[in-house]
């Protein structure tokens, strides 16, 4: 059994697989570099429903996929 992913982690490999740096993300989704850079890192932080939406559609991802993950994107994850 895998062991199972964070939502930074997630959020790290979608934007890698996207081609974006971590200085593109917030021009493309409107969430600042700051909390992205926290969230990736593993920080904890409340991050509001609409910002998740915001970074899930920058990606290209459905919010459910971003959030508690899908485990046909298993590869994605494991470049991370």
């Amino acid at each position: 059994m895998s062991e199972p992913t964070t939502f930074g982690r997630r959020l790290k490999a979608f934007r890698l697989r996207a081609g974006l740096s971590q200085n593109q993300l917030p021009e493309k989704s409107g969430v600042h570099r700051p909390t992205i850079s926290l969230l990736e890192s593993g920080g904890q932080m409340d991050l509001s429903l609409s910002n998740t939406i915001k970074l899930a559609d920058a990606l290209g991802v459905s919010l459910d996929t971003l959030v508690r993950g899908d485990p046909l994107q298993s590869d994605t994850l494991a470049a991370v």
